[in-house]
């Protein structure tokens, strides 16, 4: 199995659309899902964990992360899932490598080699889907890759959209989608290749780090999972403020504003919640009591 990069598929995820059962354990105090009151909050509000690499199999939602979904008036995922036509033409221009060229312009031919030979022995894409993938950004080209070997995945943010949909929920973003295709965009093609190259070519070690961090999210253990995330090399300079901490800083002022005026569902990658600048430790540094929800 080839690995998305960990830290930036739970990150940033939400553009690739893929995503981490009801027989999840929860131990100790973990949860994905926390409530959010004080600072004069006429009704509770809720953060809520997602991850963008899960198979059907392994996607669940718990009773209480339902019960205070339902709660809610308002649904903010890290975009808004509402985009009009244009915005998804934007969108889809974006993952097209430039100047009309192809992945083999930008690899060796041993790299192009490892993958041309993944996609058509271990995935079957061959032919003239060959030729179309490889006009993609290789980012958005590995997650086709993983997406085509898990073989049925499901959308935390897409399930939520549609809920909220059925509810008469407003729907919004934390930020603009522009945002997330510029800071993807920040990571060098030459890196994206590599990181793919690599991937395939460890093989079962992908296949157990994948693993590990399912297991980790599965555990509803948000420390440990912003722990994973952030001390995976990535070879990306200053990773953790880029893709995790400025992003969390910037939400805050954001959230604030959606919970006073509604209760509000807030879902976003699980990386996103732990650690001393992530979302719980910002709120909770406002004044707000930011509890987990068993």
């Amino acid at each position: 199995m080839i690995k998305l990069n960990l830290k930036r598929s739970i990150s940033l995820g939400f553009i690739i659309t893929l995503y981490l059962n009801l027989s999840a354990q929860n131990t100790g105090n973990h949860s994905l899902c926390w409530k959010i009151t004080g600072q004069g909050l006429a009704q509770p509000s809720y953060v809520f964990g997602t991850i963008h690499l899960i198979s059907k199999k392994d996607f669940f939602l718990s009773k209480p992360a339902e019960t205070a979904f339902k709660s809610c008036k308002t649904l903010a995922l890290e975009v808004d899932l509402n985009m009009d036509k244009e915005t998804k033409k934007e969108v889809g221009k974006s993952a097209i490598l430039p100047d009309g060229k192809a992945i083999e312009d930008f690899c060796t031919p041993e790299q192009l080699k490892v993958i041309n030979t993944f996609m058509s022995d271990s995935v079957n894409i061959s032919g003239l889907k060959i030729k179309l993938y490889s006009r993609l950004k290789p980012i958005y080209l590995q997650s086709i890759l993983l997406k085509e070997q898990l073989k049925g995945d499901k959308s935390y943010e897409e399930t939520f959209a549609k809920k909220a949909k059925k509810n008469n929920m407003n729907q919004v973003g934390l930020e603009a989608i522009d945002l997330q295709m510029k800071i993807l965009d920040t990571i060098p093609i030459q890196t994206q290749i590599s990181d793919m190259v690599t991937s395939i070519k460890e093989g079962k070690a992908s296949i157990r780090t994948f693993n590990e961090m399912i297991e980790v999210y599965k555990s509803q253990n948000i420390e440990k999972l912003h722990q994973l995330t952030v001390s995976e090399d990535s070879g990306i300079a200053n990773f953790e403020d880029v893709f995790l901490n400025n992003r969390n800083e910037s939400w805050i002022p954001v959230i604030e504003d959606l919970i006073k005026k509604q209760p509000t569902f807030i879902a976003v990658g699980a990386a996103h919640l732990g650690g001393n600048k992530g979302v719980i430790s910002l709120l909770k540094s406002k004044g707000y009591i930011v509890e987990p929800v068993f």
